[in-house]
């Protein structure tokens, strides 16, 4: 009886075939600017961008069903753009009990807006945050959108051939060939893991520097775009009117009001800046620059923290 010597069976034969991914993520913003990608703000039901609002009392924010403001407290948001918002993102990581990670970020569809540190893919609900004006009676809501990235799946195949040769090989959800994903972004499928993300943003300091001349007005360096770690103000000629006309509201009262009015002549050079560090990352009140008369000449100088995003 004759035969023929090799390997017996099917072949090549899987070894093992394992489930990887890499972790989905999701965010979750909130928007002042009526209806966004990134969120819908309210004046009584109709959608309308939220400015200004020094006289606020917050009543709700619904969190996973359930109201986590415990007792209505009155509250104010500064300016537009920046200051209302950051203002808004402390009173947001007072009430959360999840710990979303809230501050201001930047994006192409929404330019400024508020959003939360990358969260899993299912979980924690965060629903609409609720308040009143005490001034006009209006009721104001901000109502979040998520952006989910789900998790994606790959499987890790292992073959032996006819002759013996062991091979891995990758497919996709569907079953596809792919290339190895990045062994740091993957983990075996029964991995519950939260991604690993920044807690805040990647955040930079920006140099700006404006010359004006005549009776140029700065505008308030409160309502530039972005949040104002520092200014100087270098007059090159004539003279230059500087105006600190207050800060913005706190706990429901009026904003706080100066009457800061000086006149600064050619020659002088003055600055106003804070550290820098977590607690205080912008100036909080307003600063105006004028020229006096037709011959003023004057330097602006500031830095301003730059909300980029997510590493």
């Amino acid at each position: 009886m004759s035969g023929t010597a090799g390997q017996v069976g099917d072949c090549p034969q899987t070894l093992s075939s394992e489930c990887w991914k890499i972790p989905g993520y999701r965010y979750v913003s909130y928007d002042n600017s009526g209806t966004t990608p990134c969120g819908v703000s309210t004046i009584n039901g109709t959608p309308t961008g939220v400015c200004d609002r020094p006289n606020l009392k917050f009543t709700s924010w619904i969190i996973n069903g359930r109201n986590v403001i415990h007792a209505p407290f009155n509250d104010g948001l500064d300016e537009c753009g920046t200051p209302l918002l950051s203002d808004l993102a402390a009173i947001m990581n007072t009430w959360d009990p999840f710990a979303g990670g809230w501050t201001v970020t930047v994006s192409d569809q929404c330019a400024y807006h508020l959003r939360s540190r990358a969260l899993p893919p299912t979980g924690t609900k965060y629903g609409v945050l609720t308040a009143v004006d005490n001034d006009t009676g209006e009721t104001i809501t901000f109502a979040p959108v998520d952006v989910v990235v789900p998790d994606t799946f790959y499987r890790r195949i292992t073959e032996v051939d006819c002759d013996g040769t062991t091979t891995t090989r990758w497919t996709n959800d569907a079953g596809a060939t792919v290339p190895a994903p990045n062994p740091e972004q993957i983990v075996e499928c029964t991995v519950q893991v939260t991604p690993d993300a920044r807690v805040t943003p990647t955040q930079r300091v920006r140099s700006r520097i404006k010359r004006f001349t005549g009776t140029a007005t700065s505008g308030n360096v409160d309502s530039f775009p972005s949040d104002v770690q520092a200014v100087t103000l270098t007059v090159l000629a004539g003279a230059v009117r500087v105006q600190a006309a207050g800060s913005g509201s706190r706990n429901g009262g009026a904003p706080t009001a100066f009457e800061d009015d000086v006149t600064v002549p050619a020659g002088v050079t003055l600055s106003w800046g804070v550290d820098g560090d977590s607690y205080d990352l912008a100036l909080d009140g307003s600063l105006l620059f004028t020229g006096t008369a037709a011959g003023a000449d004057f330097l602006l100088h500031w830095t301003e923290h730059v909300y980029t995003d997510w590493d």
